[in-house]
């Protein structure tokens, strides 16, 4: 009986003679052209997986003009030239966001709401001295640490402080500037 059943099945067709498997609808639509020019075919849906976030590395450009390394290294050399008006009038974007750090904790849109907020700052404090170390670049942007010797006249209080500027960097030009403060200890 074993030998009955054991008899060899039909030989199988070769893999090349093999008739080409059917597309799936989905896989289909996916490779549609888009029925009208500016419109785009909309991708299949693949059933069972998510429709997360792609993963994975993808490029970041900070768009044309200077890079972030250009422009913080000019406004390092800038900042310990003294021409901190300067900076402003090269560097900020008519849009620029200006937001101060720790207990100050608000930011200031626009190029006349930053200019007014650094004046309102230099009515009552006095810089004796300042320097910029930096910039420390990354994809985006670029920090710079600032020692200053200042003195807030209302008080009479003199100090030194440090702080780090985070800047935004987009078409060669300053979008965003956050200053971080160097608490001391208590």
């Amino acid at each position: 009986m074993a030998k009955k059943m054991a008899k060899k099945a039909p030989a199988k067709k070769s893999a090349s003679k093999k008739a080409p498997a059917k597309k799936s609808p989905a896989k289909k639509a996916a490779k549609a052209p888009a029925k009208k020019a500016g419109k785009a075919a909309a991708p299949a849906k693949k059933s069972g997986k998510s429709s997360g976030p792609a993963t994975g590395m993808a490029p970041v450009s900070t768009g044309t003009g200077a890079n972030p390394m250009q422009v913080g290294k000019t406004l390092v050399t800038m900042f310990n030239q003294g021409k901190l008006k300067e900076i402003e009038d090269f560097y900020w974007t008519p849009g620029i966001v200006s937001c101060e750090g720790f207990g100050v904790n608000a930011e200031w849109r626009g190029r006349a709401a930053a200019a007014q907020k650094n004046a309102d700052w230099a009515k009552d404090h006095k810089m004796h001295g300042a320097t910029a170390e930096g910039p420390f670049v990354g994809s985006t942007g670029f920090a710079v640490k600032f020692k200053i010797d200042m003195e807030t006249i209302s008080t009479g209080k003199r100090e030194m402080m440090e702080e780090v500027g985070v800047y935004t960097v987009r078409d060669g030009k300053i979008v965003r500037e956050e200053f971080m403060y160097s608490i001391p200890a208590q």
